[in-house]
């Protein structure tokens, strides 16, 4: 890769850790199902960017429960996760049902808003 893609790749690189900080930051204040709703929403809109620059981003959206995925929740409650192809999740962005908002890219969670259904081991809490 040249120096002009590598500064390119570099850009789209931190173009898509911006949108994805600001969606997390929009949704963190919002009720659980307008969170829902905006991480939807700005999960299709990065997808239609990444095309408009020919890359990839893949969303598998899955529905978990919060004792999954290191998420340190109970059985019972439920959640959304959005999460590339790995199925390890260790990019990922977790709504739960009750309201908590969490982010992942890699390890540990970042904890956007805890609804008291989630307490992963490691964590840092921006909440």
């Amino acid at each position: 890769m040249d120096a002009a893609a590598q500064l390119q790749h570099l850009h789209i690189r931190q173009e898509l850790q911006q949108k994805i900080q600001t969606a997390l930051q929009v949704a963190k204040d919002l009720p659980p199902d307008d969170c829902l709703k905006a991480i939807e929403t700005s999960l299709l809109a990065i997808q239609a960017y990444c095309r408009t620059v020919q890359k990839t981003f893949i969303v598998v959206e899955e529905k978990v429960t919060c004792d999954q995925y290191e998420l340190g929740g109970r059985q019972e409650d439920s959640a959304i996760l959005f999460r590339g192809p790995n199925r390890e999740a260790t990019v990922a962005i977790c709504v739960t049902a009750k309201g908590s908002l969490l982010h992942r890219n890699d390890y540990p969670w970042t904890i956007y808003r805890n609804a008291g259904d989630v307490n992963p081991l490691e964590y840092l809490s921006l909440s």
